[in-house]
């Protein structure tokens, strides 16, 4: 019995040393490419890019024709989130993705004219995320994920929601499709 209760003992002890920092979460995407809602919604009230507190998000916004911010849940798989996320996935997996270095932050790109972020909704920094999403006329279907926010030359928004909807812009995932097609 006692020989039991000592290898029960070292077998925890041994896992917890094995297993030291292997149960933190890892994201999909690439840690640098995060952006938290806040400066989603300073971008959205259309602040001056100064104020956003992400370096990368804030040189992208200044010189990428196309910064696209993907909203999406790692725990939630609503049935539109799938699909959208294969497109992401195949998007960030183009042999155009670079790495780009500024005022030493390094962040991926997908090339010259295109950079994405991203917005973990299950992040409590972002939990007020819905709120941010424009759901007026032309513009997202709802503030359910996966949604998709393009910035066009910095200024000019539009909201992409989880399905398409009258008089709304077309599902995230078609916007993803479309931007793959252009890419390949």
């Amino acid at each position: 019995m006692a020989v039991a209760l000592v290898s029960v003992v070292l077998y925890f002890v041994i896992d917890a040393i094995i297993s030291n920092n292997s149960n933190e979460d890892t994201l999909r995407y690439e840690d640098s490419n995060y952006v938290l809602v806040d400066d989603v919604s300073k971008i959205s009230n259309r602040e001056n890019f100064e104020n956003l507190t992400h370096a990368g998000l804030k040189y992208t916004l200044d010189r990428y024709a196309y910064v696209y911010i993907f909203f999406y849940s790692e725990n939630d798989t609503n049935s539109w989130q799938p699909g959208a996320l294969d497109v992401m996935d195949d998007i960030v997996g183009l042999s155009s993705v670079t790495e780009v270095t500024y005022q030493g932050f390094v962040f991926t790109v997908i090339n010259d004219d295109i950079a994405i972020f991203f917005v973990n909704v299950d992040d409590p920094a972002n939990e007020a995320w819905a709120a941010v999403v424009d759901v007026s006329d032309g513009q997202a279907s709802r503030a359910v994920i996966p949604v998709l926010l393009e910035v066009v030359n910095g200024e000019d928004l539009n909201w992409f929601g989880p399905h398409a909807q009258a008089g709304k812009n077309q599902p995230a995932e078609a916007k993803l499709n479309d931007i793959l097609d252009d890419l390949n």
